[in-house]
Parts: structure tokens; sequence; C-alpha cells
């Protein structure tokens, strides 16, 4: 199946992240189980399959604006993933569904911005403003199930191990992104906009 190379990129990305060098010691036996690893394959799939989804939706649902939220969306998976390879870890099944669930609230969060602009310019308000009020109506919301998750990787991070934990980290770290993606990096991105030229209207 084919797939993006922004996506190839990500996934090599995260892959890299595995290899930094630990001492270890031998505790299972040196030839694994038949059949060791192969959920991987399925995992990753399907984390491509919501990614492709995802920015396939965006896109076709919010016009220009939604290409603006799939390519923070992308930028988001980028810090993710590049975290992740500061702090020496691996992209396991678990960090694949923290990694998930995370895309899941940054494109909540998108979508809240969108409606509350879209709103906004029913009430026949300029670009400028509607774009300000926006962001402004979802902010509240967006914190609000922002933290509330946060708290729960927080929470899992300190009383759980592996598994647990390195989904709790991926969390985390894909909650933070998001919020930064979406709240300040779409932002700006209007704002630049909207200060060079007078828009009449929004692809939103």
């Amino acid at each position: 199946m084919n797939r993006t190379p922004l996506l190839r990129l990500c996934v090599s990305f995260g892959l890299a992240a595995g290899t930094a060098v630990l001492s270890a010691q031998q505790l299972l036996p040196s030839t694994p189980p038949k059949g060791f690893g192969a959920s991987v394959t399925p995992a990753y799939e399907g984390w491509y399959d919501n990614a492709d989804g995802t920015h396939t939706f965006l896109i076709g649902y919010y016009k220009l604006s939604g290409l603006l939220a799939a390519v923070a969306l992308a930028l988001n998976m980028i810090i993710v993933l590049a975290a992740i390879a500061a702090l020496g870890a691996a992209l396991s099944l678990p960090g694949i569904a923290g990694l998930v669930l995370s895309v899941a609230m940054a494109v909540d969060a998108n979508v809240l911005i969108f409606e509350r602009i879209r709103e906004e310019l029913r009430k026949n308000k300029t670009v400028a403003s509607a774009i300000e009020a926006g962001y402004k109506n979802a902010f509240s919301a967006i914190l609000d199930s922002n933290l509330t998750t946060m708290f729960a990787g927080v929470v899992l991070l300190y009383f759980g191990s592996g598994p647990v934990r390195g989904f709790a980290v991926t969390l985390c770290i894909g909650i933070t992104a998001s919020m930064f993606t979406a709240l300040f990096v779409t932002r700006f991105v209007y704002d630049f906009i909207t200060r060079r030229r007078k828009l009449n209207t929004l692809s939103v």
C-alpha cells in the first residue's frame, strides 16, 4: 500500500529512536518464539490508515483551513517522534496507541476552532475578527479536554510500569505538541496571512 513520503519519514524517524545503546542482561531465550513481532506491522498499518484518513477528512471538509490543520498535524507527529528520539526510547505498540490518541486530541482541537470560526463568520464578522473570536471561544474547551487527558497520562506514568509507562509518555508528549500546533502554529499562519492581505472570505 502506497504511503505519503511525509508519513514514511515520520515512521523512519520513530524507528530510529530505538537505536540507543543500552547494557542488557539476557532473561529470555535467544531465539524468539514463532510469530514474535507479527503484531507490529498491523499496528503501523493502522497508524498509517489513521493518519491518512484524518488528513483526508480535514482537507475534504474544511478545505484550505483543513490543509493547514493537516500540516500542523504532521508537525505534531514529527515533534512527538523527535521527543521520543531525544529520550532514547523506542516506538513500541503502546507508544503507537498513545500517538494515535494524541492525534485524535489534535483533530478535536482543530475541529472546535474551525466550527467556532464558522459561527463567527455566520454573524457577518470580518475574517480577522472571526479568527480571533474563534480561537478565543474554543480555547477553554480545548484546554479543559487536554488537561484532563494529560492528568490521566501523568497518573499512568506515576503508577504504571513497562508498556503502560510507554503509552503515558507518548500520550503526554503528544498532548503538549497538539496544543502547541493547534493553538499557536495555525493561529500564527492565520495572523501572518490576514496582516498581509485583506480577506473577504475564508476557506473553512
